[in-house]
């Protein structure tokens, strides 16, 4: 074998294997292609939709056409991008297609394989065949609207429809297109929202362009909805918009033609964007009119940015047909709790050398981060009291306690109780110092606590008192965060309790026998409490008859007694335990106790039945006469 011959073979060897291994990678990958439905059948044909995964980088254009190889051309629709439509006449042969995208210049994409099956044969007695579930989707424009409500010629529009399936099964690869006609379409005109359920709704918005030969008065704008159902089966719902149509050129001889500026290409720096961070937008404007625009201005929407420097305007001088310019606009994205992408609309200005002036809106697409990974985000953690109770007239001390729990530090804190301007402090008063405290810095996962000295006024409600709490603090960027949380003070009466015996007590109790506890209460705090039990206790102590009582309703200064009998065996100080039930501002029942204490003697009387001693009767007490007469005999030695 010759050497030549030689390197031809190991060249052919090496270019399979590169083919193999490009196979390899391709099937690891999934499909680069996705064919809905992927069957059909001959007697129907049918509308295939085409759609670009995200691996395969490839798009379409409004060129692009599909061939059924073995057939031909398909009449085409272009949607997208990454998404085109197919008609399949009916009447083919069986059999597995393949399907190839086409361009002008003749470059073919495979896409796949479409499978067509004929109808089975009819029988004489073909058998019962369940027939498939009633219903469809059904696809109608609820509402729409257009801004601005009345259009011009040669102006830009955008207009947006609320879609309502009003179908008795879910919409499936739902799509809505302005094929134009009437009105030109501006960007992408087809719209893909998937799936739709029964009863459900979204909102699909277009930009749309007023040619100058279109002519006052009402003209309809065309929407095409289309679905498939679970089946496959496909269904087109056409629709009409009128849209109002003033200030058309008359034919005076006035000139004709105009500039029309269009944002066509924009990206940011950063690419993502954080709320309250600087970032420039660079745009590349063109003119595709047919007149010359001078004195170009385009401005951000101020309900979404401010300038970062200068006015946040950026101006052009002169930009001719079919010319195209690059201008930058530093902005700083406001706070916003929405993230994603999102649509940032520009407003642009513009005139001609005969005087016309021209101003729209076009709205630009940025990406927004709003997680906390890179800004702080400050919250109340905790808060308390001390004394833990406070009752109107009080002052205490209140402690809040501060945690940034963001991944960015806070700058330049301020806490201002009772809101920003201390309006709604309600019923605190400040004592030695504000209502606001001065934190300078809290790093991310850092927390700080705030003190602050209050008084409860004399007259404050007995109830839990809502106290907003106002935080302003500086971001990265130089941004200022606001917010307003909320703490709750509970505010009650605290009872102030007297008790003590009403008569003295001392020596009338010994061991073993019954002695008396004359109990007071006085309610010495200047609100009425609901008292529902006023109890005695203690250790060691026998209680003889009632040892609590119902009180009710007590008055300032009010008193209430409890005669309780109790018994020590043993001599020693007997500790008596008053608890007072009473009903605080919550409806809840409380107690308070408090200790009195009561010596026990010695019995100096013996016990019944000891020997040597004699029982002597009881005397029965003597008359007024009896007593006399014995004051008598006293006197003259007769008896005692």
């Amino acid at each position: 074998m010759s050497r030549n011959s030689i390197k031809f073979s190991l060249v052919l060897a090496v270019v399979a294997a590169a083919f193999l291994l490009l196979a390899a990678a391709v099937s690891a990958q999934g499909p680069l292609f996705i064919i809905e439905p992927a069957t059909l059948s001959t007697e129907t044909g049918g509308t295939l939709s085409i759609y670009a995964t995200g691996s395969t980088g490839a798009t379409f254009t409004t060129t692009t056409t599909v061939r059924l190889v073995g057939y031909g051309i398909l009449s085409t629709h272009y949607v997208n991008p990454q998404a085109l439509q197919a008609i399949v006449p009916p009447g083919l042969k069986a059999g597995a297609y393949k399907l190839v995208a086409l361009d002008p210049f003749g470059n073919e994409l495979d896409l796949g394989t479409v499978q067509l099956f004929a109808p089975p044969p009819a029988t004489a007695t073909p058998a019962p065949v369940e027939p498939p579930a009633a219903g469809q989707p059904l696809l109608t424009v609820r509402n729409y609207r257009i801004e601005p409500a009345q259009v011009k010629p040669g102006q830009e529009f955008k207009v947006y429809i609320e879609v309502y399936n009003n179908g008795s099964r879910a919409a499936e690869n739902t799509m809505v297109i302005f094929p134009g006609g009437t009105f030109l379409p501006v960007g992408e005109n087809g719209h893909v929202f998937w799936q739709t359920p029964i009863n459900a709704t979204f909102i699909a918005s277009q930009t749309m362009r007023v040619p100058s030969s279109v002519s006052n008065g009402v003209q309809s704008l065309q929407v095409n909805l289309s679905a498939n159902d679970f089946s496959g089966a496909h269904y087109e719902f056409p629709q009409t918009l009128a849209v109002e149509v003033i200030g058309a050129s008359s034919g005076s001889g006035a000139p004709t033609g105009k500039p029309e500026v269009l944002i066509e290409d924009v990206h940011t720096t950063p690419a993502i964007i954080a709320p309250g961070t600087p970032f420039t937008l660079t745009m590349t404007l063109a003119n595709r009119g047919s007149r010359t625009a001078i004195n170009l201005k385009a401005v951000g929407d101020a309900s979404m940015v401010i300038p970062a420097h200068g006015g946040g305007v950026a101006t052009w001088d002169t930009l001719r047909i079919n010319q195209t310019a690059t201008l930058t606009l530093p902005l700083l994205l406001k706070p916003s709790k929405e993230g994603g992408r999102l649509g940032l609309p520009i407003a642009l200005t513009y005139s001609d050398y005969n005087g016309g002036s021209y101003s729209g809106q076009q709205t630009v697409g940025i990406d927004v981060d709003t997680s906390l990974a890179n800004r702080p985000q400050l919250l109340i953690d905790g808060y308390r009291t001390l004394p833990d109770k406070i009752s109107p007239g009080d002052s205490f001390t209140l402690t809040l306690d501060v945690v940034n729990v963001g991944g960015g530090d806070a700058q330049r804190l301020t806490l201002a109780l009772g809101g920003e301007d201390g309006e709604n402090l309600g019923a605190f008063v400040p004592i030695e110092g504000s209502n606001v405290s001065f934190i300078p810095h809290i790093a991310a996962n850092g927390h700080a606590s705030v003190t602050l000295r209050l008084m409860v006024a004399g007259n404050a409600e007995t109830r839990a008192h809502n106290l907003p709490v106002a935080l302003a603090y500086d971001i990265s960027g130089g941004t200022r965060e606001k917010g307003t949380q909320r703490v709750s003070l509970l505010v009650q009466r605290r009872p102030a309790f007297k008790i003590s015996f009403y008569r003295p007590v001392e020596g009338t109790a010994m061991a073993g026998q019954p002695f008396q506890l004359p109990i007071e209460l006085v309610n010495a705090s200047s609100f009425r409490f609901t008292i529902s039990e006023l109890r005695a206790s203690g250790e060691g102590l026998e209680f003889m008859g009632e040892s609590s009582t119902y009180v009710g309703p007590l008055d300032p200064g009010g008193s209430w007694t409890l005669d309780a009998t109790a018994m020590q065996m043993e001599a020693g100080t007997a500790e008596v335990v008053v608890s007072v039930s009473y009903v605080d501002d919550l409806n809840q029942t409380q107690t308070y106790s408090e200790t009195l204490t009561v010596e026990v003697l010695e019995n100096s009387f013996p016990p019944e039945g000891v020997p040597g001693e004699s029982e002597s009767p009881l005397e029965e007490p003597l008359s007024f006469w009896e007593q006399v007469g014995r004051v008598f005999k006293a006197l003259f030695g007769l008896g005692s």
